[in-house]
């Protein structure tokens, strides 16, 4: 078989099998669970399993959710990635995506939805995750793990990724590659807020950055940020910036 790679959502039925090659899957939106020889977790954004050929398991979605998929044959004709393959799949396992693969996998898996026929871009991107992922499998293994200060950068960037749309505090935790609770300590000691508090600022900045600089309505501005409604924004806003959104606009609007 050749590689091949997909995007796809599990549906909230539980089901269960094994297949003849390797898999890879990495949590993309939302919620997914699989159950490894008996060891059953949740597989969400910055997480993901390893399966290899024969290796029985469950799985099923918990609401709307998407996963990127790799399918890898056990034998193939590049040495140098079926070595990388084989290293990857010793045995069946869960990972946390370093940051850096997690906007990797983004960038991909964008690709790989907008070109589905493309099979040498799909080909192209299963042997790219391969490698990425074992390379920070490796690095992981061979490196203490030590608590330090955590790349806002990164954290920014994958919020203004989501910013559309709730993000929770297991999520970023996910995309640090930390606990929740070892997440949510640093993060208050590192920012002075809470990591909820810390999302609706920066929601509320992008707003009044739009505000000023585009014609957006406002329910469509409260879609593209993630507020559940008009309403919900301009009470937001108004306690953030005292003042309505659109007295906001007048005021800085060029």
């Amino acid at each position: 078989m050749r590689k091949e790679t997909s995007v796809i959502s599990l549906p909230d039925r539980a089901d269960q099998h094994d297949h003849g090659y390797h898999q890879l899957v990495f949590g993309l939106e939302g919620d997914t669970e699989f159950d490894l020889a008996g060891y059953c977790r949740p597989v969400n954004f910055g997480w993901g399993c390893l399966l290899p050929s024969a290796t029985g398991h469950a799985f099923h979605g918990l609401g709307d959710n998407r996963i990127v998929v790799v399918n890898l044959p056990t034998e193939g004709d590049d040495r140098q990635l079926q070595q990388r393959i084989e290293q990857l799949f010793r045995r069946p396992d869960y990972f946390n995506c370093a940051p850096q693969m997690q906007l990797l996998l983004n960038a991909l898996s964008r690709e790989m939805q907008q070109n589905p026929s493309d099979t040498l871009l799909q080909d192209a991107c299963a042997s790219t995750l391969v490698c990425a992922l074992q390379r920070q499998l490796e690095h992981q293994r061979s490196t203490p793990r030590r608590l330090g200060q955590l790349n806002m950068e990164l954290i920014d960037t994958y919020i203004d990724l989501h910013i559309d749309r709730r993000i929770g505090v297991a999520e970023l935790a996910g995309s640090a590659c930390l606990s929740e609770s070892q997440f949510f300590a640093l993060f208050r000691d590192q920012t002075g807020q809470t990591p909820q508090q810390y999302v609706m600022e920066r929601r509320l900045q992008s707003v009044a950055a739009a505000l000023a600089n585009t014609d957006c309505g406002i329910s469509e501005l409260a879609a593209r940020f993630g507020f559940a409604s008009q309403s919900n924004l301009t009470r937001a806003f108004s306690r953030r910036f005292d003042t309505s959104p659109l007295r906001y606009r007048r005021a800085h609007q060029r």
